[in-house]
């Protein structure tokens, strides 16, 4: 429980600091209805519901007097897996397209954490994929990643 209120605190500091950086981000004749601002700003907003969330999960699920601690760290194979994995979006996104290699994200993730493919991982994926596609590509209008294997 301590290392999840620690991390939280951490994390909301990280968003509160890149919120304050992104807002000296000079403005310019030449931006959209986004600015140079609205994506960090988006980001820091969303990191800080991370914190928020990992922090209430961390008070709602205290143990009990004497129980045994819950935090158990993931081994070093484990967390070395889910950094390739994300690493591997990278050139993914580039080669198949930004929401086909969201979709693979959310789908490869889900598994390595163990979940059972099922119509509801699908459909996670396909809502989580469109979602944020939707959310930058066309609410934000940042450019996202074309498919070379299609172009």
């Amino acid at each position: 429980m301590r290392k999840d209120i620690f991390s939280s605190a951490i994390l909301l500091a990280i968003a509160g600091v890149y919120y304050w950086v992104s807002t000296d981000i000079p403005t310019s004749t030449l931006e959209d209805e986004v600015g140079p601002r609205g994506l960090p700003v988006v980001l820091a907003i969303l990191l800080a519901m991370v914190a928020v969330v990992i922090g209430t999960r961390a008070f709602m699920t205290a143990p009990v007097a004497g129980g045994a601690p819950e935090d158990v760290e993931a081994p070093w194979p484990r967390a070395m897996g889910m950094w390739l994995i994300g690493a591997a979006y990278i050139p993914a996104a580039d080669f198949l397209g930004y929401w086909i290699a969201l979709l693979l994200l959310i789908s490869v993730v889900a598994f390595y954490e163990g979940m059972k493919f099922s119509w509801r991982s699908a459909l996670v994926a396909l809502g989580g994929a469109t979602f944020f596609w939707l959310l930058f590509s066309v609410l934000l209008g940042v450019r996202v990643p074309e498919a070379r294997l299609f172009g």
